[in-house]
């Protein structure tokens, strides 16, 4: 499936060593939609965030698995990115290993705590989400999801909560990472994503590793596209309280 060149540049963009959807610690990109007056559809912005970094990471959660989701409702003017999906599926799952990791995310009120932060950050999308249910804003709605960016600060705070410097490489697999090492490369040497089909390893990566790899086992949705449900129900913290 092709990726739009817009798409393509967004991925590129703020790169390097960054996450993929990074963009700069301190608010949008330049070309987010939210600085873009004739869009008028608002979007998520790290000033939306909670200030700690275990409410922080939950609400990145939130944004991102949102954005996951509004991909897959404006289909008919953006063509979904599998890569992009995946590449998305990857951070998804750091943010619920640092979670995961920390001390807060042992309570259930600290738990609770990072739900409510993950739907303040989906609900961040719900005026795009309305666009795209109507044929005549749809358009808006995928000029929202193309124009949009992570905060670099998720990447900041995932880091520092779990105190593993490498967490998104660790949670990526084998799959994953040939795609976004293909999105890192300089544009003329990159192929289009959505080329890696074969079938690879779908377990995040043990030895040194594996008790991070045992805390998000249960991360991953169980249906695609199931991006609204919660992170006690990803991560399994809502079975270990019997509930």
């Amino acid at each position: 499936m092709k990726m739009s060149s817009a798409i393509s540049t967004l991925l590129i963009s703020g790169l390097v060593a960054a996450p993929v959807f990074a963009q700069t610690d301190d608010g949008p990109i330049s070309t987010n939609v939210t600085g873009i007056k004739e869009q008028l559809i608002r979007t998520p912005v790290i000033a939306d965030a909670p200030a700690d970094d275990f409410n922080r990471v939950a609400w990145c959660h939130g944004a991102l698995s949102g954005h996951m989701d509004l991909a897959e409702k404006i289909t008919s003017v953006e063509p979904l990115s599998e890569d992009m999906q995946k590449i998305g599926a990857s951070y998804l799952r750091a943010y619920e290993a640092s979670l995961t990791l920390s001390k807060k995310g042992e309570a259930k009120e600290g738990r609770d705590s990072a739900e409510a932060a993950r739907e303040k950050g989906f609900d961040g999308w719900e005026e795009a989400r309305q666009a795209a249910a109507d044929k005549e804003g749809r358009g808006k709605a995928a000029g929202a999801y193309v124009n949009w960016s992570l905060p670099g600060d998720c990447e900041r705070a995932a880091i520092a909560l779990s105190g593993h410097p490498d967490i998104f490489k660790e949670m990526q697999t084998e799959e994953e990472a040939k795609i976004i090492a293909e999105a890192l490369k300089p544009s003329a040497e990159r192929q289009k994503l959505d080329v890696h089909k074969e079938k690879t390893a779908t377990v995040a990566p043990t030895d040194d590793k594996e008790a991070i790899g045992r805390a998000v086992a249960k991360a991953e949705p169980k249906e695609k596209g199931n991006w609204a449900s919660g992170l006690m129900s990803k991560i399994g913290w809502g079975k270990k309280d019997g509930e």
